[in-house]
This record gives structure tokens, sequence and C-alpha cells, in this order.
């Protein structure tokens, strides 16, 4: 057993790190990830060893209630300068997907754009590397997005501090899905970010979900009561059907597989939010 604190804290905070450099377009001075969309690959520096970012996940909630955190202050903020609801929800999902450099929206129009166009695994898995966004990726991309942003501005209508609430919930448990997700299925490629990330182990996936009900209870709990159950519910099998959907597809994951369970598994959690706690308040 180790008894460094001063080892242990470090070891914390190179893995926030990495999870926030992995997950948001925020700098950071230890170690810097790079991801590449054409080749879905991420290649991490002299500081990360293999699994390091598999070893991170599980603080992957953490960094995902800072994002919905941002989000949710420019969305109070608009609210009580008595923007519209529906402005003020637009400009804070903006907010969230300027913060995150649109990697998980990438993903979901890869993922549409590929499992539409191709016609085996082969072709699907090439369409999903092509940066260029097609039909698919386009109808894709817009329904998330208006589902997200009129399920929050119906919400904010209601009551702005469930609004809020929401929203912070949406984005921490949707970013827990990953390491479960790596764990249940098999990298679809041989490189890529199932080579590079390594596989969580189950103490990380686990942890990860507490984690994120945590966060998740602690915001959700109020306004929602034993309907935060339901909400988290609705997001996690969201994230499951996409999960699903690759596996019949292309027989695993991506990095693009990833960032589409995330998207869906958010939305739904809107949604589910939405009404569920608009009928609290009715």
């Amino acid at each position: 057993m180790d008894a460094n604190p001063d080892k242990q804290k470090t070891s914390f905070l190179a893995q926030l790190q990495l999870a926030i450099a992995f997950l948001t377009r925020v700098p950071t001075q230890a170690l810097v990830i790079t991801h590449d969309d054409s080749t879905d690959e991420v290649s991490p520096d002299h500081a990360s060893g293999p699994g390091a970012l598999a070893d991170a996940m599980w603080l992957f909630p953490l960094v995902g209630f800072g994002v919905g955190g941002v989000g949710a202050i420019v969305l109070g903020i608009l609210i009580w300068l008595d923007v519209p609801a529906p402005v003020a929800a637009t400009l804070a999902v903006g907010t969230m997907i300027w913060l995150t450099g649109a990697l998980h929206e990438d993903g979901l129009a890869d993922i549409a754009d590929g499992f539409g166009g191709g016609k085996d695994k082969g072709s699907k898995l090439h369409i999903m590397r092509d940066s260029r966004v097609g039909t698919y990726g386009i109808v894709t991309i817009a329904i998330v997005l208006i589902a997200k942003v009129a399920a929050l501005a119906a919400l904010a209508e209601w009551n702005p501090g469930a609004a809020v609430a929401a929203l912070i919930a949406a984005a921490t448990w949707s970013r827990a899905m990953f390491a479960p997700t790596m764990r249940w299925l098999e990298p679809a490629r041989e490189n890529g970010l199932g080579a590079d990330a390594g596989t969580p182990k189950e103490g990380t996936s686990w942890l990860g979900l507490a984690l994120a009900a945590a966060l998740s209870l602690l915001v959700l709990l109020s306004p929602a009561g034993f309907g935060t159950i339901i909400i988290l519910a609705a997001g996690g099998l969201a994230a499951f059907m996409v999960g699903w959907i690759a596996l019949k597809q292309i027989g695993g994951y991506t990095g693009d597989v990833l960032g589409a369970a995330q998207q869906i598994g958010e939305a739904a959690t809107l949604v589910a939010a939405s009404a569920i706690i608009s009928g609290t308040f009715t």
C-alpha cells in the first residue's frame, strides 16, 4: 500500500487533467491529448502511459459536471436578463458545444453517416472516418440539438432552477457512459480509440457511475424527487441503445460510437427531465 499522499494526489490531478484535455478545449499544462477526427485516434504524449485514459474515465462525470455547470450559468444569467427561454436554452447548449469543441457531436454525425450510408462493416467504418458530413449526419445532429434545446427551454419556462439542474445532470450522467460501453463492447478497429485508450477496469466503470449518480442526485433530487431514477434510467437506456446498434452494425465501438452514446444519453436525460419535472410543477 502506497502511504505517500503526494503521489496519490499527483495521480488524481494527472487523471483529472487527462480527462479535461480529452473532453474539452480547456488547456492543461501537464499533458496534452491530440484527437484526430480523420483517423479516430487519440495520441497521448510522453506523460501518459498505456491505459492512462481508460484509468481516468471515472472522472469523466466530474468534467461533465463542470461543462454542464458552465452551460447552466449561461442559461441562468440569460433567464435572469429576461431573454426568452428558447433563446437562452439555445445559447446555453451552444456554449457547451463550444467548450467541448463539438467532439461528441462530430461522433454522432459520423455514425449516422456510416450506419445510414454503408452497406457492410468495412464501408461503414470507412465512411465514419471521412471528415465530410453527409445528409444523415446533418439531419441527426439537427434532431438531437432541437430535442435538447426544446426540452431545456420548456423546462426553463416552468422553473429556471430545475432547468439548470437538469442541464448539469444530463452533462454529468451522459459522460459516465464511456467506460461501461468500452467494457461491454470490443473495439471495432485494431487501431483508434480502443487500442490507444485501453479497456477501463471494472472498478473504474462502477466508480464513474457512482460519482455520476451522486452528482446527478445532488442537483436533481430537489426538483425531480424520486423521478430522478427514471430520468437517469432514460439517459442510460438511450446510451445502451447506441451501443447495441453499434454492435449490430460494426461489431463493437469506436470513438465516434462513444461520442454518439454521450450525445443521445444527454438528450434523453434532458427530455425525460423536462417531462417529469414540468409535471411536478404543474
